[in-house]
């Protein structure tokens, strides 16, 4: 077995070990307060400390793979690991269970890999042995879209008898659920980083879920994308995207 091959192998037996320390963590943070860093996003003592413990993680384990995480994020090279240790911040520090740990391998450039997507409140895993999905037809979707766009008013007019949206949490933690099969389709009107949607990305191609942004599916790792951005299977985006 190849080098590459080893490298998504692993990921996700690697992380079972470091569950404790994850748990462990978010025992001693409970909630905490933020501070604001440069670009006007908040970040916690959470963050940082879940931070570092993947740093960490990522250098014992993948020491020839380029770390690339919301907290550190000076290298890009192939092969990367792209992390959010925090993915929902205003999630947590609101105190709602909707936050996750997200963490993406990329062996190039080409969007493929393994995802890993956890939520340590709920105790839900996401990861490649997960069982993929396939599509299926129905009468009626439901998507789930980001809290602060739904009150924002973004959906304000997406009407139609066929696709639904809610409201739920991080888009890592969104993204983990359309992989498992919870929901039918994931909306963001907002730009997001690699970091934000890696893992979650990288499972829901397990079930032939393609990533769109911009109207079109997307096939390469970039350090961030535009929307809108939608995750859904190919047979509902012509449909679905036409309602934004």
């Amino acid at each position: 077995m190849d080098k590459k091959q080893l490298l998504r192998s692993n990921l996700a037996r690697i992380m079972v070990e470091v569950l404790p320390e994850i748990h462990e963590l978010t025992r001693i943070y409970p909630s905490a307060p933020a501070s604001l860093k440069q670009d006007g996003t908040p970040v916690t003592p959470l963050d940082l400390a879940l931070s570092a413990l993947l740093e960490r993680m990522s250098r014992d384990q993948f020491p020839d793979v380029t770390f690339y995480s919301e907290e550190n994020f000076s290298e890009w090279n192939f092969p990367l690991i792209a992390i959010d240790p925090l993915d929902g911040t205003r999630e947590y520090i609101r105190q709602r269970p909707e936050w996750a740990i997200s963490i993406g391998l990329f062996e190039s450039q080409n969007f493929s890999g393994e995802g890993w997507v956890y939520n340590p409140l709920t105790k839900e895993v996401f990861n490649c042995e997960m069982k993929p999905l396939d599509y299926v037809t129905k009468s009626k979707y439901y998507g789930e879209v980001s809290h602060s766009e739904w009150e924002t008013g973004l959906y304000n007019l997406f009407k139609s008898e066929k696709f639904a949206v809610k409201p739920k949490g991080s888009i890592a933690y969104k993204l983990g659920l359309l992989a498992a099969g919870n929901s039918d389709f994931v909306i963001s009107m907002t730009p997001k980083s690699i970091w934000d949607i890696a893992g979650g990305t990288l499972l829901c191609q397990r079930s032939k879920i393609k990533f769109y942004s911009e109207g079109k599916e997307v096939l390469e790792v970039k350090q961030s994308y535009l929307p809108p951005l939608i995750w859904c299977h190919e047979e509902i985006f012509e449909e679905l995207s036409s309602l934004l």
